[in-house]
């Protein structure tokens, strides 16, 4: 199961502007879905893309949900391209930052 960020914007690494979605990608059994271990991962979910599918790990594996959340909170204001363009870069060593890298 995967938890999804903000579908109707568009994440990407500024040097290569590829669009990809921002999910938590649980690996824990645990029920409730906001709760248990994962990792925070970058994904090109277009089908009608040659690159569709393509991943990238922004922390490791085994991360708890709640510590990815609060490492993020407030991404919707600090790590803005623009209106609708969120720069994972800034998330990535935002992640690191906290140790969950």
């Amino acid at each position: 199961m995967e938890i999804d960020f903000a579908l109707s914007w568009t994440f990407v690494f500024p040097e290569d502007g590829r669009p990809r979605q921002l999910r938590f990608r649980r690996t824990g059994g645990d029920i409730d879905p906001f709760k248990g271990t994962g990792q925070l991962i970058a994904v090109i979910a277009d089908a009608n893309r040659a690159d569709n599918g393509d991943t990238i790990s922004l922390s490791r594996d085994g991360v708890a949900y709640t510590d990815v959340d609060l490492a993020l909170d407030g991404w919707d204001q600090w790590a803005m391209i623009d209106e609708t363009t969120v720069n994972l870069a800034t998330i990535r060593r935002r992640i690191h930052t906290a140790g969950l890298g």
